[in-house]
């Protein structure tokens, strides 16, 4: 991290706050950035953990905005924090003591373990903001978190980006916290109708909410030429539950068992993938499943040009997670792959079935298995679907379309905005940047 400097007058910003920046399986937040800068939009990025992907998308390297990773953990950054909580003692010291009241007082349970350490992220990111005159956290839980600790420390505003994990695993709304991180917010984005009427539906009015899709950069997705000679599945994602892989895998092998010719590839890594390897050994297609790994995006391209049908079998996890309009099936559908996934509540603000993909019901392997065997052996519906599919997204999920109502409501937000009291002297001399790196 760069030492800033103390006389410099920055231009009034968006503070990004992520768990992890960039990272490999959150594309829509990259697009998102590359995109905001590209509308002329000033961000500084406050990562919460470092970069752990071996892989990375090259669109990383152009992004303009300075990124500060917080430290993780007091006692890798003793000195940074210390600093941290100094200058929001000096600049804040009723809402500094206070807040510190409220976290050594809590109970020792896990999730109030980390309490301290988001309390020194606060701090830190405060201390370390350049020109930031709102917040605005991708994810409701832990980023949201250190929104709202900020805005208690020092009456900075915020908004959210909602997703799907955040507002639907393990019934989070049962908890006071996060309806009172959602109420505190300037505004709440869900990126599809179905989640925001889930959010609507726990806030009784309280904050604005607005949809807002995760869009492609179309440009980047140009529809593709023939189809290829050989007929390929292809499936991408994390692998884990809620993404359905056994499914597929299942319906791989009903697809052999019935002579159909084809071979599938699927990309990605997760906590299941020696679960789903065995999987496949154990159900006798490992001659057909080609398990690759993750890619960066530029290569997965070539894997969607590649492929004759595109197959995402989501299905509810069983602690309640699930997928909300995944990207990579928007992906498929601006290359032109057409595509089988499941019949799941928001899916149709994507697809609709037998007009520009087919849907099966989640967990049903038997019917994708049919939908795919339909797709594989009928050309005219795999172009009539890809043609559709093309239409569907530039008409909905064109990233500059979209990410221009963002913009609205941040600039917005900026120009209702009072910042905080500066300190005097409160950045980095050449020194403590030298003791922090």
């Amino acid at each position: 991290m760069k030492p800033l400097s103390a006389g410099s007058d920055p231009p009034p910003r968006v503070g990004y706050i992520v768990k992890m920046f960039p990272r490999l399986s959150e594309t829509f937040i990259l697009n998102e950035v590359l995109e905001l800068e590209r509308q002329g939009a000033e961000l500084q990025i406050f990562s919460l953990k470092r970069p752990a992907d071996a892989v990375f998308h090259a669109q990383a390297k152009s992004v303009r905005s300075p990124v500060v990773y917080l430290p993780e953990k007091i006692a890798r950054a003793p000195l940074r924090f210390a600093l941290a909580h100094v200058h929001v003692w000096r600049e804040h010291p009723r809402a500094w003591r206070h807040t510190l009241k409220n976290v050594l007082r809590r109970d020792r349970s896990r999730e109030d373990k980390s309490a301290l350490a988001a309390f020194s992220q606060a701090c830190c990111l405060i201390r370390e903001m350049r020109g930031v005159l709102h917040l605005h956290a991708h994810y409701a839980n832990v980023p949201a978190k250190i929104a709202l600790l900020v805005h208690r420390l020092t009456g900075l505003s915020y908004s959210i980006t909602t997703h799907a994990k955040d507002i639907f695993q393990n019934d989070p709304f049962a908890s006071l916290k996060l309806q009172e991180r959602m109420s505190r917010a300037r505004f709440i984005v869900a990126n599809s109708r179905y989640s925001a009427d889930h959010i609507r539906a726990h806030l009784d009015g309280q904050t604005e909410v607005h949809t807002i899709y995760n869009g492609l950069d179309l440009e980047a997705f140009q529809p593709r030429g023939a189809e290829p000679a050989e007929p390929r599945i292809l499936s991408v994602g994390r692998l884990v539950e809620k993404k359905g892989f056994s499914d597929l895998i299942g319906a791989c092998q009903i697809l052999k068992q019935r002579n159909v010719r084809f071979n599938c590839e699927l990309v990605g890594t997760g906590a299941l993938s020696s679960v789903l390897k065995e999987e496949i050994r154990r159900r006798g297609v490992a001659d057909r499943i080609q398990m690759i790994g993750p890619l960066p995006q530029e290569t997965l391209r070539a894997h969607y040009h590649g492929a004759s049908v595109f197959v995402l079998p989501c299905r509810p996890a069983g602690d309640g997670d699930r997928d909300i309009l995944p990207n990579v099936i928007k992906e498929a559908l601006a290359v032109g792959v057409p595509v089988v996934t499941t019949r799941l509540e928001g899916m149709d603000e994507l697809i609709k079935d037998g007009v520009n993909g087919l849907l099966a019901a989640p967990g049903d392997a038997p019917g994708l298995a049919d939908r795919i065997e339909l797709l594989l052996g009928d050309s005219q519906l795999r172009h009539r679907l890809a043609a559709q599919g093309r239409k569907a997204v530039e008409a909905r999920f064109d990233r500059q379309a979209n990410v221009a109502q963002l913009r609205n409501l941040l600039e917005r937000a900026l120009s209702q905005a009072v910042a905080p009291a500066a300190a005097p002297q409160t950045w980095f001399t050449p020194h403590e940047a030298n003791c922090l790196r």
